[in-house]
């Protein structure tokens, strides 16, 4: 029965996958039922390693995610005493990627990375991911019909290809808009919902008072890296990046113009910035220099942790357009074809642990990433986080209005070049027209080259 239940997500997923195809993006329909899996404490976790296993997992995270994955590991280890995991940090995501494909180049794959799926997609193509099916459809450590209808759909459709689910989500947060609440009391604006109220809102909101066209606060704040994530903005307009059937890009298209030139109307107007040398779009907001800036929900602890006294940040859904959709983003969890049988039984068993209701409520809860089932919310330690920090409720209740980007290969170096154009178009020295179809055809180039290698 769980087979055939697997069976039909993942068809069903594909489904959605192919039909959204021409907008790009992969969007969650349906809230799941939330359920509640059996506590990892509560017994010993059945298990097929019938021998002294070593796994490696290489990861990106530090600091207090880190010490969140090291205990969840500790725990697991001490529940499979035949599994010996090697947590190694590689570093920054990039530093992480850069070595993953020079391991891949000379053939020294770990056993399990956390990744990207955009990233991902390249290993998928040469037949270096292990296809993860198998184990989930197991009848003694596999997924149970519960366990697949608590996990969001678009956190599933994210590591399936060709109909095989190659990887399973770790850690996800979605791109919210953070504001001062004070700010936004004394200049008596709401919170915007629309692109009209926000950029009105920013307008409201910034201060010059030298008028020397240098704002001492600034509307709004957004990353450097804006064309990475320009996603949403295309979404709401009713366009898309590109095509993940086909990689099409949709770089020089009516619906990209269109968001564009909202985005670059707040920049002419010097009521948006770049996070610039603050490096961090949130970091002008906890210091009183914006009134808002868009980022991750990850961003949370930083924002606790380092925002002035006397400031109090809220977080919203971005303000919608011809569409609300919310994007969300974040790594999953593969294993490589290249370990032996029992390291991918090991590797698998390990991943249903680390993903569970009980541990992913509580990386959760230490951390500023979401969970990835929904049954956390009813998990008592994170029950207790929604309770002293409600802004974490946000993201949960975004859920049907969610999607991902797209993992076309060779289409994060495609946004790469429609930045490069933005950013002309946002300093004022180039036309959005002439932008746009240059970042088309050296996009299509960039693909291009990135495919063939």
């Amino acid at each position: 029965m769980k087979k055939k239940v697997l069976a039909a997500l993942l068809c069903t997923t594909m489904a959605a996958s192919m039909l959204t195809a021409c907008g790009g993006e992969k969007k969650e329909t349906e809230k799941k039922e939330e359920t509640k899996t059996e506590s990892s404490t509560e017994k010993k976790t059945d298990t097929k390693v019938t021998e002294k296993t070593e796994i490696t997992f290489w990861h990106a995270m530090s600091g207090s995610n880190e010490e969140a994955i090291q205990k969840i590991t500790d725990d697991f280890m001490e529940q499979n005493e035949n599994v010996s995991v090697k947590l190694v940090n590689q570093g920054g995501y990039m530093d992480l990627f850069d070595k993953l494909m020079a391991s891949a180049k000379a053939d020294q794959l770990p056993t399990m990375t956390q990744i990207y799926s955009n990233r991902l997609s390249w290993y998928v193509s040469k037949g270096l991911v292990a296809d993860l099916t198998p184990y989930m459809e197991d009848e003694q450590t596999g997924f149970t019909e519960e366990d697949l209808a608590d996990i969001p759909e678009m956190f599933l459709a994210d590591g399936i290809w060709d109909g095989k689910q190659y990887a399973i989500p770790f850690n996800k947060s979605q791109m919210v808009l953070y504001y001062n609440e004070t700010m936004f009391e004394e200049a008596g604006v709401e919170v915007p919902k629309t692109w009209d109220e926000w950029t009105a809102a920013a307008e409201k909101l910034t201060v010059d008072e030298d008028k020397d066209g240098e704002p001492e606060v600034y509307g709004c704040v957004f990353a450097n890296n804006l064309s990475t994530d320009i996603a949403p903005w295309l979404k709401q307009a009713g366009g898309s990046t590109m095509n993940e059937e086909t990689n099409e890009l949709y770089f020089d298209t009516p619906e990209t113009k269109e968001a564009i030139e909202f985005l670059n109307s707040m920049f002419q107007a010097k009521t948006a910035r770049f996070a610039g040398d603050d490096e961090n779009a949130n970091v002008p907001v906890q210091d009183g220099r914006a009134a808002m800036c868009v980022a991750s929900t990850s961003a949370l602890p930083y924002i606790e942790e380092g925002t002035m006294e006397g400031i109090t940040i809220n977080a919203a859904a971005l303000p919608g357009h011809k569409t609300d959709d919310q994007l969300y983003y974040g790594t999953n969890v593969a294993v490589f074809d290249s370990a032996t049988d029992m390291q991918k039984q090991a590797a698998w068993e390990y991943i249903k642990f680390l993903t569970n209701t009980e541990n992913t409520a509580y990386f959760a809860a230490e951390t500023g990433y979401i969970p990835v089932r929904v049954s956390a919310q009813e998990d008592p330690v994170f029950a207790k986080v929604l309770e002293e920090k409600p802004i974490k409720q946000l993201s949960l209740e975004c859920f049907d209005k969610g999607f991902q980007g797209t993992r076309n290969i060779g289409g994060k170096n495609a946004l790469d070049e429609l930045g490069k154009q933005l950013d002309l178009v946002f300093s004022g020295e180039k036309g959005i027209d002439e932008a746009l179809k240059d970042a088309q055809t050296n996009g299509e180039q960039a693909m291009k080259e990135a495919q063939s290698n």
